[in-house]
């Protein structure tokens, strides 16, 4: 009989094995009515059955069943069979949500597996309590459990379930690793998991690894990926009869929709049809029910049926919550409807509430969500210093996880969706005057790639100079040019995937930032938020050592104003424009800077543009009747992160001057003969040695390239070296460069900087390809007068005066001549410095001169 049994055991195990439920059923179900087999193998019936029983969703049932198992079972001769009921048990009361029995059933098997040296059981063990340590949101546990489990795999006999159970484990330290916002680690575990659940054919396995891939996607604000992934899982849930898996499935894709409510009209029915699911699928389990239920009560929120919410929310099974994360997630949601009634004080006290249940170290997205939501509400109070509290702690959440996201796009699009965290401790520390932290908050996501690269010296690898080879070629070639488009996404994607390789988790320090600035220098960091292009913050770090903040509201003829310079309007700078001017200098230059800068003492002054005054002649702005180039010493970056890796770098001191000088330029034979009298031993080069010389130049003391500029932005950006020939950014990145890289260009400075994506152009190509300093043109500056200024400023140059005295020298020059009036920018302001252009410019002697 024991052999006839076998035979039939082996057979329902198969069909375990392959989701065949019906099938496993009629073989066990008649055996599982016998109470007169031995306990051995009545208890193999047993657990058998209950698992057929659990995947049916009849818990109570197969929960009585492995606990008859592990009655049978609990005598030293039949150690094996106790450990795995113990575990089996430890996993149904997972799934019902009973998680600390649960821990309490694992950690038993565990034990007793252990102390037979059974390490293949012991390892499943610690990853189901990896697991329940994830539902209980105590994540320090589980990566506890997770280390254990990985020191222990080596040890775990060659079998096809310790294939599985290293499956587990990446599958588990994926769910560790996105919680705490570590993505692209996630990434590559689920693809290891994914690869081993594929190999053993493990239906429900490949469909945890989809879940969770749509989980890390959707946090990453890839709403498309995160979809597609869910839609996998729900169907893979449902092939192999998971129907609890699948609920979990739809609520999360009902949750997805539910940032649609109310615009799309679609949306309620989507959402509501998706909860309902949820709740048909998971036949009453607490957990499902609860979550379902609460999200149809956020739906009636946003569809105004705020009554209706409440009552849900009131009705919810509080009892059966599995954890203080479900409780937090119903008192936000209904701090969310008290704000919608208008209730202020009964919103920020369920918001205390949903704060309070989160534990500390626990889920840092929860506790982002109910941090911002409690600031939210504090401000709108005046309650501005808890609300500034509040909302720089969502804002840290957030940025710890951005920084260290390498995918660019992620970058990105994590920043989108988490942006208005950013936007809110912003306006929280300049309305409680909190420099400092306004200075963390404004340098978060901005050139940090760019900066780190620069700072720690990296190159780019051989598989991006082949790329920009590539595209050089294929602009070259009639027949490739179709592939240039995707040619440069290539290119634009390697590029910041190369520069975030160097991002390191600190964010830049503020002492740090002060000590690089020139002796009596200030800083002024101006930008403009991305939903609302009126709203500025200003930054100024004073030489005193304050740093002082505010916000204030760009005038609309301000703004529509420097959109016709962000549009790079043809012939804008060409025109007098001295009161807009007069009104930019008003609207971002706070009155403390204004009155330090009136007092004649000339300081220098580094300009963050940020995304405010990339593409503005920044000299010409006016500070009541003056122009702050007669006010201030003036060099820019595209963000103060970048200054300070700048003057990071050891000063290099080259020799000798390569030029180029397109022809075709406005008075360049002028220009060429001012540059041969301040340099006389100049190289001046043809267009076909240009780009070799540029190769390696880096021991040269300045490169000069005179020529016609486009006013596009990023890789792209170009200088026009004649008959086609673009020398583009992308070019540059390739080169080795000295200190001094001058591109007196039309357009060549202008810089796009967007929050979380890096400010290439031209100028931070050549401070990567190693410049220190660049001198670049930000409007169309294709005139004779500029071949003039030029002249001006190399002869200023060759004196060993410092790039920014020698421009500036130049520029008040022009503005005091004799029977000056009122001039237009581009007649002498469309050229700046961008970088560290503040120390005399020395190159080393020649050879020539001994």
């Amino acid at each position: 009989m024991t052999g006839e049994i076998d035979v039939v055991l082996q057979q329902a195990s198969a069909f375990v094995d392959s989701h065949d439920l019906p099938a496993a059923r009629r073989l066990l179900e008649p055996l599982a009515a016998r109470p007169d087999l031995p306990p051995a193998i009545r208890a193999r019936v047993l657990l058998d059955w209950g698992w057929v029983l659990s995947a049916e969703q009849r818990y109570r049932e197969a929960a009585l069943a492995y606990a008859e198992a592990i009655r049978l079972v609990d005598v030293p001769e039949l150690a094996d069979l106790h450990s795995e009921a113990l575990l089996e048990s430890g996993i149904l009361a997972r799934y019902q949500g009973r998680l600390d029995e649960a821990d309490g059933l694992l950690a038993r098997a565990g034990a007793l597996a252990a102390s037979r040296e059974d390490h293949l059981r012991s390892g499943q063990a610690l990853a189901q309590r990896a697991s329940v340590a994830h539902l209980r949101h105590r994540f320090a546990e589980a990566r506890e459990h997770l280390h254990a489990l990985e020191e222990l795999l080596p040890r775990c006999p060659l079998h096809p379930r310790t294939e599985q159970l290293r499956a587990d484990w990446a599958h588990m330290a994926a769910v560790s690793a996105r919680l705490a916002y570590d993505f692209d680690r996630a990434r590559i575990l689920l693809a290891e998991a994914s690869d081993r659940y594929t190999a053993l054919g493990r239906r429900i396995g490949a469909a945890n690894i989809e879940r969770e891939l749509g989980a890390v996607l959707g946090q990453l604000g890839d709403t498309v990926g995160a979809r597609q992934a869910f839609g996998r899982a729900f169907t893979l849930y449902l092939r192999a009869g998971r129907r609890l898996g699948a609920a979990h499935v739809a609520r999360r894709l009902g949750q997805m929709r539910l940032l649609a409510v109310p615009e799309d009209p679609a949306a309620d029915t989507y959402v509501r049809r998706r909860f309902y699911q949820a709740l048909r699928l998971g036949a009453g389990e607490p957990g499902n029910r609860l979550l379902s239920e609460l999200g149809l009560a956020r739906l009636d929120r946003l569809v105004g049926e705020l009554d209706l919410a409440a009552a849900r929310l009131a009705a919810l099974p509080f009892g059966d919550a599995p954890d203080a994360r479900h409780l937090s997630e119903a008192a936000l949601e209904w701090g969310m409807v008290e704000r919608a009634r208008g209730d202020r004080p009964a919103a920020i006290e369920m918001f205390r509430q949903a704060l309070h249940l989160l534990e500390r170290g626990g889920d840092p997205s929860a506790a982002s969500v109910a941090h911002y939501q409690l600031a939210y509400d504090l401000i709108l109070d005046d309650r501005v210093t808890e609300a500034k509290e509040h909302a720089v702690r969502a804002f840290h959440l957030n940025e710890e996880a951005g920084r260290r996201l390498r995918d660019p796009a992620d970058r990105e699009t994590f920043y989108r969706e988490s942006r208005q965290a950013y936007v809110l401790a912003m306006h929280c520390a300049a309305r409680d005057e909190d420099g400092p932290t306004a200075f963390t908050v404004a340098t978060a996501a901005r050139a940090e790639a760019v900066a780190a690269f620069i700072r720690a010296g990296a190159r780019f690898s051989p598989a991006l100079h082949e790329l920009v080879a590539a595209i050089t070629l294929a602009r070259r070639t009639p027949d490739e040019a179709a592939r240039l488009p995707e040619l440069h996404r290539q290119l634009d994607r390697l590029t910041t995937t190369e520069l975030r390789r160097s991002v390191v988790p600190e964010p830049v320090d503020l002492a740090a930032t002060r000590a690089a600035m020139p002796e009596g220098g200030h800083a002024l960091l101006v930008d403009v938020l991305e939903d609302e292009t009126t709203i500025c913050n200003r930054i100024w770090l004073a030489p005193d050592g304050t740093t002082r903040v505010d916000e204030v509201l760009l005038p609309p003829d301000v703004r529509r104003w420097l959109d016709r310079y962000h549009d790079a309007e043809e012939g804008f700078a060409a025109k007098v424009q001295d009161d807009a001017l007069a009104a930019l200098g008003a609207a971002i230059i706070p009155p403390g800077l204004a009155a330090a800068l009136e007092r004649g003492e000339e300081p220098a002054l580094v300009i963050s543009t940020g995304g405010l005054l990339g593409p503005v002649p920044v000299a010409a702005i006016r500070v009541g009747t003056r122009y702050l180039a007669e006010l201030a010493r003036i060099a820019v970056v595209p963000a103060i992160t970048l200054w300070a890796a700048l003057r990071s770098r050891p000063v290099r001191r080259g020799t000798g001057l390569l030029a180029y000088l397109d022809q075709s330029v406005s008075a360049v034979r002028r220009e060429k003969s001012e540059l041969e009298l301040a340099f006389p031993t100049a190289t001046v080069l043809t267009r076909d040695q240009v780009r070799s010389s540029l190769s390696d130049a880096a021991d040269h003391a300045a490169v000069l390239i005179s020529v016609h500029g486009t006013a596009t932005s990023g890789l792209g950006q170009a200088l026009e070296l004649g008959d086609g020939d673009a020398l583009t950014a992308a070019d540059l990145l390739g080169c080795r460069l000295p200190e001094a890289v001058m591109m007196p260009a039309c357009w060549a400075g202008r810089i796009d900087q967007r929050p979380a994506a890096e400010p290439l152009g031209l100028p931070t190509a050549a401070l990567l390809a190693g410049a220190r300093w660049v001198l670049a043109g930000t409007v169309d500056i294709a005139t004779s007068r500029t071949a003039t200024l030029l002249g001006v400023f190399y002869a200023e140059l060759a004196h060993a005066r410092s790039p920014v005295d020698a421009l500036r020298q130049v520029q008040i020059d022009y503005l005091r001549s004799p029977g000056r009036g009122q001039v237009p920018p581009y007649t002498w302001a469309g050229l700046c410095i961008v970088g560290d252009g503040f120390d005399p410019w020395r190159p080393a002697p020649h050879p020539d001169r001994g």
